[in-house]
């Protein structure tokens, strides 16, 4: 019997918007006490900052609101498909991209917009990318990451899973 539930969050670059899903998720995992019930990563499609930091703007935006971020960038495999119950995309190209990994219907059912857990939002609606912006779009991405992470942890740790 499976115990966990495993969680990947995915952007393009792996140091803006899915580490800190990841970071954001982890933090209402452990005050909820529910470490046991999830596996929690974060990756990017693309490999190019793989090993960095979160970006330092993402990192001090959370820091704000008293959520560290740790993680180093990583790219996301095809194994991952296999791994993760849930992978979880910031933006329709994002999505795009890792359903090119999927091999299996099974991989497909398990990829979806991560904003489809957003109570603010409609079908199909996308995490903005802060990195090219200002301090504002930072903080405008916590709180749609935020929100969307609290109805996630909701649907996710419900009995009824």
């Amino acid at each position: 019997m499976k115990t966990k539930t495993n969680v990947m969050f995915v952007c393009m670059g792996n140091i803006c918007r899915s580490p800190l899903a990841h970071a954001v998720f982890e933090d209402m995992v452990q005050k909820a006490s529910l470490e046991d019930a999830f596996k929690i990563e974060s990756s990017g499609t693309i490999g190019y900052h793989v090993g960095e930091l979160p970006d330092a703007r993402m990192r001090e935006t959370a820091r704000r609101h008293g959520v560290k971020m740790i993680h180093r960038a990583r790219q996301l495999k095809k194994k991952d498909l296999d791994d993760y119950d849930m992978i979880l995309a910031m933006d329709k190209e994002n999505l795009s991209n890792i359903r090119k990994l999927a091999t299996s219907e099974a991989h497909l059912q398990k990829i979806q917009l991560f904003r489809n857990f957003d109570p603010n939002a409609t079908g199909g609606a996308e995490v903005p990318d802060p990195y090219y912006g200002g301090d504002d779009g930072f903080e405008h991405v916590f709180q749609i990451v935020q929100r969307t992470c609290e109805q996630l942890l909701k649907d996710t740790a419900s009995p009824e899973k």
